[in-house]
C-alpha cells in the first residue's frame, strides 16, 4: 500500500485507510507514540487507561473477593498522628 506526505496547515500527515484503522484496532483521535528507527517511522498505540469510580469498584465486593483478611493495618505513624 503506497500513501504520500501531503501538506497539512503548519503540519505534514499521511491518510491512513479506515480498512487499516480497522485492521490494527485504532480509532480516529487515538494518541499514537513515534519513534524513527534505522530510517523507519513507527506509530506505537498509546494505552488506554480505563476509568474506575470509587462506587463501580466497591459494588464489586463481597466476603469472597474482598480479601480482608488480606488488609494491613494501619498505624497512627502512617495516619500522621
Amino acid at each position: 500500500m503506497t500513501t504520500a506526505i501531503k501538506k497539512w496547515g503548519n503540519s505534514q500527515g499521511i491518510i491512513i485507510p479506515t480498512s487499516v484503522l480497522n485492521k490494527i484496532g485504532l480509532k480516529i483521535g487515538q494518541s499514537l507514540d513515534m519513534e524513527v528507527d534505522s530510517g523507519r517511522i513507527i506509530l506505537i498505540p498509546k494505552k488506554t487507561r480505563k476509568i474506575f469510580s470509587e462506587s463501580a469498584l466497591l459494588a464489586e465486593l463481597n466476603e469472597y473477593n474482598s480479601h480482608a483478611d488480606a488488609l494491613a493495618v494501619v498505624t497512627s505513624a502512617e495516619l500522621g498522628e
